[in-house]
């Protein structure tokens, strides 16, 4: 007979809309090791950046799990899980929120009727959130100067999207790779742009058999096959010359079924890395409720500070402020790779100026100045 389950005291918070903790998988590796108890005095609180909830509660380990582009603050979190590369020992966990399976590396599927299909398509429903929205409308329109290329979603919307893909609270994924199975190209731009952090928008192709034009992670050729698909960073964003590129592979069956055949990942692509992540979170909940000392006075978690090493420094705020700005103007102003230049010092200064002003808050919070 096997023991009784232990029980601990969980809760959920701040996750995106229309989350559902019964069918959150972290939950469900959860249940299959203890009895779970959602209390408002959680021993283990899992939260997101969707909101700030998580601040009220206390006297928990605090766990912090996204897929989206944000860093896990560990003056607030005990636990974070990112795309980013840090090492921060055991306190974070590098775990890209879709990792592919390892079958989609057997490519011996693809023959010549996958160089007959249709051009390429364009699948999105954020307008404006996060620099890489404007910079895919921009591609797909410069592309489409050459050929048309298929817009389901809702920007630049040229086609009936219902009759094409399900709703998000369907078969979304589905419907989506089965739509794009139908093209030799698929447009995967990132919303934005930020080292490790590579989503679904490029392994939706790959497991499509669709070749990614890919924009995002400049890092993201540490996991996958450059071969394999058209990385806008191999040439330095310069898009006339991607645009030349694809219209290569577009006119030559060869070349093109050439790169569709190839493994897209690399040799050392860790294949475990969901067990992996799930290990690190029973790990943690082993622990017990042990948070660690987070008084952002004493300097812990702070792995991305690269450009502060002093205290004065950090105390400088409005030198930051003007540089944010300065990088703010600048990335609007010019164009091609300085465009791309100055927006990465822009995204590395506002990340900067968060944990400055966390800085801050923490001095505030114990009176002193």
């Amino acid at each position: 007979m096997l023991g009784k389950k232990r029980t601990i005291k969980v809760n959920f918070c701040d996750f995106y809309a229309g989350f559902d903790r019964e069918t959150y998988s972290v939950t469900k590796v959860l249940r299959e090791h203890y009895d779970l108890e959602f209390s408002k005095n959680p021993d283990f609180l899992f939260y997101s950046c969707f909101g700030n909830e998580y601040q009220h509660y206390q006297n928990c380990v605090k766990i912090f799990l996204n897929n989206e582009n944000v860093l896990p603050n560990f003056n607030e979190c005990d636990y974070g899980q990112g795309f980013d590369y840090l090492d921060f020992g055991e306190r974070y966990f590098r775990f890209p929120g879709c990792y592919l399976k390892a079958d989609v590396a057997d490519r011996s599927c693809v023959d010549k009727s996958y160089f007959d299909r249709l051009f390429c398509n364009f699948i999105y429903s954020n307008f404006n959130s996060g620099e890489g929205t404007q910079i895919r409308q921009e591609f797909c329109k410069k592309l489409m100067e050459y050929k048309h290329v298929d817009c389901p979603g809702k920007v630049l919307n040229n086609m009936k999207a219902k009759d094409l893909l399900s709703p998000k609270d369907g078969d979304w994924l589905g419907s989506k790779q089965h739509f794009i199975k139908k093209y030799k190209f698929t447009i995967a731009f990132e919303n934005s742009r930020s080292n490790g952090y590579t989503t679904e928008k490029l392994y939706d192709a790959f497991e499509s058999f669709s070749i990614p034009i890919y924009w995002g992670n400049a890092l993201v050729a540490r996991e996958f096959n450059p071969k394999a698909f058209i990385n806008c960073n191999d040439y330095d964003n310069d898009f006339d010359a991607v645009i030349e590129r694809v219209k290569e592979l577009d006119n030559d069956p060869e070349k093109y079924l050439s790169m569709l055949r190839e493994n897209p990942f690399q040799p050392d692509f860790d294949f475990k890395r969901v067990e992996k992540y799930y290990q690190w979170i029973l790990d943690i909940i082993e622990k017990g409720n042990k948070p660690f000392n987070k008084d952002p006075r004493n300097w812990v978690g702070l792995p991305y500070l690269i450009e502060i090493d002093t205290l004065k420094h950090v105390l400088n705020e409005r030198k930051y402020k003007r540089k944010y700005l300065k990088y703010k103007i600048l990335s609007k102003i010019t164009f091609g790779q300085k465009r791309e230049k100055y927006k990465e010092k822009k995204f590395k200064m506002k990340h900067l100026l968060k944990v400055i002003k966390a800085f801050h808050e923490g001095r505030r919070s114990t009176g002193k100045k």
